[in-house]
């Protein structure tokens, strides 16, 4: 009997480990996911405040522009971003939820 109690728990113990290091990994994965999507996104919110700063300037010197700048807030480029990030953000789980799909009907 200790034998087999021995064995039950060594069995145990092992399919305990590698459920462990199953989540442990897919853990580590959706945080370096997360971690990429935050460094793409001020990427992409860097770039595009860098290329719309300049035009927003220039835009704002002349009086039409001051007229235009109405509409366009100086915080456009974020807002911008920010949807544009939103529709990333829709689009990756579109994209896991048919892979989970097709996943489950193979």
């Amino acid at each position: 009997m200790p034998l087999l109690a021995g064995l039950i728990a060594s069995l145990f113990g092992g399919v305990a480990s590698f459920l462990a290091q199953i989540w442990a990994k897919k853990i580590v994965v959706a945080g370096l996911a997360i971690a990429a999507f935050a460094a793409a996104l001020a990427a992409l919110l860097a770039v595009f405040n860098a290329l719309v700063s300049p035009l927003v300037a220039a835009m704002f010197s002349t009086q039409y522009g001051q007229f235009i700048g109405l509409a366009f807030p100086p915080i456009a480029g974020t807002c911008m971003t920010s949807i544009a990030t939103c529709w990333g953000a829709c689009a990756l789980y579109k994209l896991k939820m048919q892979s989970i799909k097709m996943s489950a009907s193979a």
